[in-house]
Order: C-alpha cells, then structure tokens, then sequence
C-alpha cells in the first residue's frame, strides 16, 4: 500500500489532468478556409494562454485542459493578419470554458454564434438573457456622458446621470439576483470579481463572499476573491493599520508616529480626476480641524515624482505627503489591497480605523464627530 501511494505522489501533474480535458468542435460553414480560430484561455496550471486552429470547410476543432471555469475568448481572424486592425476589433465571442465538450454553431461569425455544452457556460447565458440590452444602452450612456463633460454641457450631465440612474438599479437588481440564485456558480465568482471589488467594505462584501460555495471559492477568481477580501479586512473599522513609506523630503515615515492624533490617510495620484475634485474637501478639513489633534497623511499611487510634488504644489495640499512611486504596486497598496482610488480612512490616536471613505461634506462632519 506505502508503494502504491508513494506511486501515485510521484506522478506527473498532466497525468491528473485528464478529468479536466475540453474538446470544442465548431461549424460555421460561411468562413471560408484561409481563417482561424484563436482561443484565448486559462489552461489547468492556471496561466493565460492561446491555442489556434485552421478552418477546414468552416469547421475546426480544439482541445486542452482546463481547471474549474473561467472566462474564455474564441476569435476569427484570417491566417494573414491585418496588421491595422486591433486584436479586439476581430470577429469574437467570450464564454465560459470548463471540462466537457461544447458546440460552437453558426453561419458566417463567431460573434452570432451558439456555444453550448457545460453548465457555466448555460449559466452564463441565462446571465446574458437576464441582463438582455441594458449594458449597451450603459455603454451609450457612458459614450454621452464623456461627451458631455469634454463639453462641458452641466445642463447635460444633469439629464444623462438622471436618466442612467433607473438604468444602473435595474442593473444591479439582475447583478445580485443572479449572485445570489447561483451562488454554486463560476459565473457568480466573476461577476463578484468584476463588479463588486473596487472598493471593499467588508460588511458590505460579506454577503456576496458567503453567497459562494465552496467549489467556487476553490477555483482560480474564487481564491482572487479570498485573497482581495483577507487584505480588505486589514482596513475594516476597528482594525489598527501601521506602514512605512518615503516622504516628499526622501526621509522614512512611519503612521505609528502620529499615535496620538486623529489621521486621514488619504490615497490618491496626480492623474485621478475625482481625487483632484476632493482635495479642496480635505483642504477644507485640514484647516478647520490642524489645530485640534488632527493630520491628514496624503499616500500618492504616481509613478513619477515630478507629476506627484507637481500636483502637491497645484491642488495647495500642506499636509504630509508620502509615496514609493510604484504606482498601484506600491508598498503600502499592495499591503492593504487598494485596487481604485480615491480612498481613505480615519484613525484615532491609538492607530485603530473608526471611519472609512470620507467623501465631501461628509469629510468635515464625520471628523467632527470626533474631534471636540
């Protein structure tokens, strides 16, 4: 029996595979030969990565192995590349790609094209039917706002955020449905991933970490999600926090050194718009509250000192200013999992967060709250 089991331990990894294997068989008899299907993919060792196959009379096979569900693109594209067009811009269609053997069927496009044959990918077409045409009215409503703003159309901005308001409600109406009727699904941990991860508030995030079972949680966005939440906890309220980080004099700075103070700890970077648009909140903050016991601590993501002490000087921030210069790769970001900016949150002297986030007048008067 110890030789059998001291056997199967010394096995090759791609032995176990088989159970994970995937076979695509596609037929779209209007594409001429001379194209071929590239499908992009998370193999079983959990890397992106491309296989590609010729069509012969408008069909094509493909297969490999795969481990739990992840999003998977299928594109054709001819076997003479147009180097002017984008790799995006080509005839594709996503799905979920997972064990079992699926049938790609149509005419002259992938785009139009059925792909059926595993439970996540009937998934996520009853995801898709559910949604039906709301994210391309999104789309467009997005493309309008942009619009607006490079105009600088207030009356406008005013009626698109009204009318994309109903709009983002249903949305997340489906979104959380969906999540919380399929929580079994590989679906649901990319939908999770996609849409609720920006900004984690644990309380907030709980629900929808715990909707997913643990199959799910097993596979590759699943222990994403796990390890973005574990980071995202560090800086729920109640929690001290602590970090080392060099300062706009190119000496270290440690937070431990305000004990005592209530500090903001602010993230931002001289490239994010709303985080230019709520220094004048924190300005505001600053100068009402630096004489009772009070600091803010501003931690840039930029990548270039110029850009960050530039934007310093321009927006008049007085208050300590600090920043590795790696971007979102920096010390402190990685440490606590921030992934979106603007961020921040509040400390009490004893280095412990009692508010998170602070947005506009909500600065002054949850600060105040506070401090006497």
């Amino acid at each position: 029996m110890k030789t059998f089991i001291g056997a199967l331990l010394l096995l090759p990894a791609s032995f176990c595979m088989g159970q994970d294997k995937f076979e695509i068989s596609g037929n779209l008899p209007a594409v001429g030969n001379g194209n071929q299907v590239i499908l992009s993919y998370v193999n079983a060792l959990g890397k992106s990565v491309k296989d590609s196959t010729l069509l012969k009379n408008g069909k094509f096979t493909i297969s490999g192995t795969t481990a739990h569900a992840s999003k998977a693109y299928l594109t054709l594209i001819p076997v003479k590349k147009d180097t002017s067009r984008r790799y995006a811009d080509y005839d594709r269609q996503d799905f979920y790609l997972q064990k079992g053997k699926y049938l790609v069927t149509g005419k002259d496009s992938l785009a139009t094209a059925r792909i059926s044959g595993t439970q996540a990918q009937a998934d996520f077409i009853a995801y898709t039917a559910q949604m039906g045409n709301r994210p391309a009215l999104y789309r467009k409503i997005g493309y309008d706002f942009l619009n607006a703003r490079s105009a600088k159309d207030t009356v406008a901005i005013k009626r698109i955020q009204a009318e994309a308001k109903p709009l983002v409600a249903k949305m997340e109406a489906v979104l959380d449905s969906f999540i919380f009727n399929h929580g079994d699904s590989y679906v649901s941990a990319d939908l999770i991933n996609d849409n609720k991860t920006m900004v984690i508030d644990p309380q907030v995030f709980d629900p929808y970490y715990k909707a997913l079972s643990p199959r799910v949680l097993a596979g590759f966005t699943g222990k994403k999600l796990t390890e973005k939440y574990d980071k995202a906890k560090q800086l729920a309220i109640g929690k001290a926090v602590d970090f080392r980080q060099t300062d706009d004099k190119g000496k270290e700075f440690k937070l431990s050194s305000l004990r005592g103070k209530f500090v903001l700890v602010d993230f931002w970077a001289s490239w994010c718009g709303p985080c230019r648009a709520e220094n004048p909140n924190l300005l505001k903050a600053y100068k009402q509250f630096k004489d009772k016991n009070f600091e803010i601590v501003g931690v840039s993501l930029d990548e270039t000192k110029a850009a960050w002490l530039g934007a310093v000087k321009q927006d008049g921030m007085p208050w300590i200013q600090v920043s590795d210069l790696k971007g979102f790769k920096s010390d402190v970001a990685v440490q606590y999992g921030i992934s979106a900016i603007p961020q921040n949150f509040l400390i009490n002297p004893e280095g412990v967060i009692i508010a998170k986030n602070l947005r506009g007048e909500d600065v002054n008067e949850k600060i105040s709250s506070f401090i006497r």
